[in-house]
């Protein structure tokens, strides 16, 4: 399989991974030094998904697609390097006088910034420029692409294209402020007017033309917008589009911003919890509430409090005990119970567990919150990177593409507490944790859940660093108790809905993986 590689980790990288790891398989690099350059390096393809966020002079900075561009061919890369930063008009030609030796594509992305996970797996429409062959080659990566037109054209027209887009956003956005202005001055319904124009033939979609909109916002559309203006002699539109814009006063979200409930039990695990506290820290949207539930009996209470002193300054911490049954099961429905005294709003809230031995990328609650509200989902499922005495740097783990209960029966399709990201009115619904499993969680909460019916989504984003080294504190390790005991109270409850097949898969994989026997009638 050929393996594509991503740099720039952000909403368009993540973005691009997402959509492409169902066909092949993908490597990221972040220019803030997440993951490993030499792996990108090894990739078949490389796309460059780095910021170009605007300079002092107010036009477009691509001095990151620049350093990019610049190491890679100090390594002689000899794959195909597709640009998806915007970037300004010009850029393209100039990179390719100073770098003659790589094989540059500008390939821009059209994503809505609020669903760019979706709209990149199912694309409007596909630019490139650059030269023939390598233009065929970048689209044999998207072969899998249904419906969408394929552009081809010089690089300037791509460069001047993108800025062009996003710019006619704008200005259909400010078109619709200042007709709404016009109408509050007549005393006139808004969406009456706009509903005319909705109604012409030539008017493809509502999106940018609703009365409400606010001003217009986000990484991309005012940058690009005003790029267009820098660069232009006179602009005389775009400028009056600005000046609109510049005037529409926020308009108040309809809707109350979904909030993220991070629940870390632990037990005696201090340095192992600062590793996953120091991850929560570095999210790039931080978690409006972290709960650490920890047992009485943990001798660490004093570090941890000694390093919750220092946090407390992002994050906003509460530490509880476990007042429950003594296990996993037994603190995270304690903070469950710690909710009622909190005034939830349990549908608009989301629950994210971590491990207390795990961690996340910086960007996993970004990503999850964003896809969950893409897909309208209640829950999301991220991928793992298992980190163990085989591969110590960590190796992903397949992702599924679907999931059912009888699954989880036999194995688990990797997942677990750290990368089980929830809406808290479903977690509520099937009665939080089974405190009778010490262990076997994990898929016991998926087969309840699925039972339910909760709508999940697959977000194929390698995000949750899971520690699987070998330690006698750990839940799976081989022969313990708490292990053995989860795994025959768990036979026990879902036996009756095995077959006689999955019911020797079940007791295979206990002994061959945790050298534990389970007694059953097969």
């Amino acid at each position: 399989m050929k393996t594509v590689g991503v740099i720039g980790l952000g909403s368009v990288g993540w973005a691009v991974i997402h959509g492409i790891s169902r066909f092949y398989h993908c490597v990221g690099y972040d220019i803030v030094g997440d993951y490993d350059w030499d792996a990108v390096l090894a990739a078949d393809i490389i796309f460059i998904c780095v910021s170009t966020p605007i300079s002092a002079n107010g036009e477009l900075d691509c001095g990151n697609v620049s350093e990019v561009l610049n190491r890679l061919d100090s390594v002689k890369y000899n794959g195909c390097v597709v640009i998806k930063s915007t970037v300004s008009i010009g850029f393209m030609e100039k990179m390719k006088k100073k770098f003659p030796g790589l094989r540059l594509i500008y390939m821009p992305e059209f994503l809505r910034e609020k669903s760019s996970f979706t709209w990149f797996a199912e694309p409007d429409r596909i630019v490139l420029s650059g030269e023939r062959d390598d233009i065929n080659e970048v689209l044999s990566f998207f072969s899998w692409v249904k419906g969408a037109k394929t552009l081809i054209m010089n690089y300037r027209s791509a460069e001047l294209g993108k800025l062009a887009h996003n710019a006619f956003i704008a200005t259909k956005v400010s078109f619709t402020n200042e007709i709404e202005k016009i109408c509050q001055q007549f005393e006139v319904n808004p969406i009456d007017v706009m509903s005319i124009i909705w109604a012409d033939r030539r008017v493809m979609s509502t999106d940018h033309l609703t009365p409400g909109l606010g001003p217009y916002e986000g990484k991309c559309v005012p940058k690009d917008t005003h790029e267009l203006i820098c660069v232009a002699d006179n602009p005389i539109l775009l400028e009056a589009v600005e000046a609109v814009n510049k005037n529409v006063p926020p308009y108040p979200s309809k809707f109350p911003e979904s909030k993220i409930i991070v629940i870390i039990p632990t037990n005696n695990r201090p340095e192992k919890l600062k590793r996953a506290l120091k991850s929560v820290e570095s999210q790039t949207r931080l978690p409006d509430k972290v709960i650490i539930v920890s047992e009485e009996s943990d001798s660490s209470i004093k570090v941890i409090h000694d390093f919750l002193s220092d946090l407390g300054k992002k994050l906003n911490i509460d530490h509880i005990t476990n007042i429950k049954t003594k296990n996993l099961s037994g603190a995270v429905n304690t903070a469950l119970d710690y909710f009622s005294l909190l005034n939830i709003d349990l549908d608009n809230t989301y629950i994210a567990f971590l491990d207390d031995d795990d961690w996340w990328d910086r960007q996993y609650l970004q990503n999850n919150i964003k896809y969950a509200l893409e897909t309208n989902s209640d829950w999301t499922i991220s991928g793992l990177i298992r980190h163990d005495e085989s591969y110590p740097q960590g190796e992903t783990q397949p992702i599924p593409d679907v999931i059912f209960a009888e699954t989880f029966f036999i194995t688990n399709p990797n997942i677990q507490g750290s990368n089980l990201f929830l809406r808290l009115s479903e977690l509520v619904a099937i009665g939080g944790f089974d405190e009778n499993l010490p262990s076997t969680t994990d898929r016991d909460v998926c087969i309840r859940l699925l039972d339910r019916g909760t709508k999940y989504a697959i977000l194929r984003n390698h995000l949750v660093h899971h520690d699987a080294f070998l330690r006698v504190d750990r839940l799976s390790y081989p022969g313990s108790e708490r292990k053995k005991q989860g795994i025959c109270n768990f036979y026990s409850k879902y036996s009756a809905r095995m077959n006689p097949e999955q019911k020797e898969k079940f007791t295979e994989r206990a002994k061959k993986l945790f050298a534990i026997e389970v007694l059953t009638d097969v």
